[in-house]
């Protein structure tokens, strides 16, 4: 049996304070940049009409707080991130 299975795992990953990576599809296009910012992996995917992103990452869940808690960002730095996400969501659209 390998020793690192299991319940064995995840009790390392919590005195290591790893975290298990998060992930979510998300529509709003301003959290997404947000997010896109901060480090966390963004892949489009169309579904129906809708341009969705799923967002990966460590901490994800307490990115999100932050942008809801109005967390200051360079504001160019914004700008350039949610110009790539709307731009694939064209892109995605045709």
């Amino acid at each position: 049996m390998d020793i690192v299975s299991g319940k064995f795992l995840s009790q390392i990953m919590k005195r290591k304070g790893a975290r298990k990576v998060e992930r979510k599809e998300l529509s709003d296009s301003f959290l997404v940049a947000f997010l896109s910012l901060q480090g966390f992996q963004v892949n489009p995917k169309k579904r129906g009409n809708l341009v969705v992103f799923e967002v990966s990452g460590n901490g994800l869940s307490e990115a999100i707080e932050g942008f809801y808690q109005n967390h200051s960002i360079p504001i160019i730095d914004f700008c350039k991130s949610y110009r790539t996400i709307r731009s694939a969501i064209f892109n995605l659209r045709g």
